[in-house]
């Protein structure tokens, strides 16, 4: 049988529409702007900045026959739909899902050493600042997820708190390696595994 142009079975679904597929799980029959809104007021900016294509994915994904369109114009998932979670949650997950991390005050501090002291300093305590206040928004996710009844968003943002911690930590620690730094012949790897055991 000949496959149709853009059909699912030709590839594999982006993990933006695996989100989209799962909210229309999680919260529906619901509308295309619901979903949409819920990623464009997500804590997470990779979803924030994907919160405009929730048309342009519902209707693939309604063409693709994981979602269907009901008679109030609202969407629901599918039991194609929901095969198709349950395929992306079946073990093993995948290494590079595993590995994914788009921390972009990491990918700035490899860099760090084009900058004098005194603005490497400046750059982690602002680091440092912007990350305490957003461990705030992340707790007061956890309850937001608890007043509509998500228990396992609940558990999901408990990463992000655990996450942001450990992006602070990891400041504070870097922070006195940059003003006093180890000499050139010192074991940088090991000290540096060291300073890991918090």
């Amino acid at each position: 049988m000949k496959k149709k142009p853009g059909s699912r079975s030709e590839r594999n679904l982006s993990t933006i529409e695996l989100s989209v597929l799962g909210l229309a799980w999680l919260r529906g029959p619901c509308t295309t702007y619901a979903i949409m809104k819920e990623l464009s007021t997500s804590g997470s900016s990779y979803y924030k900045s994907r919160a405009g294509t929730a048309y342009s994915v519902s209707k693939r994904l309604v063409s693709f026959g994981l979602l269907e369109e009901t008679a109030e114009n609202n969407i629901q998932i599918t039991p194609a739909g929901v095969a198709a979670i349950q395929e992306w949650m079946a073990p093993p997950i995948p290494l590079p899902d595993i590995a994914h991390s788009a921390d972009l005050i990491r990918l700035r501090f490899f860099f760090i050493g084009i900058i004098p002291l005194a603005d490497r300093l400046a750059f982690i305590d602002s680091s440092i600042d912007g990350l305490l206040e957003f461990l705030e928004k992340c707790k007061s996710l956890l309850k937001d997820n608890e007043d509509i009844g998500d228990y396992f968003g609940v558990l999901a943002t408990m990463s992000t708190v655990l996450e942001t911690n450990a992006r602070i930590a990891w400041l504070r620690v870097v922070r006195d390696l940059v003003e006093n730094p180890l000499g050139p012949d010192d074991p940088w790897a090991e000290i540096a595994l060291q300073k890991c055991q918090i």
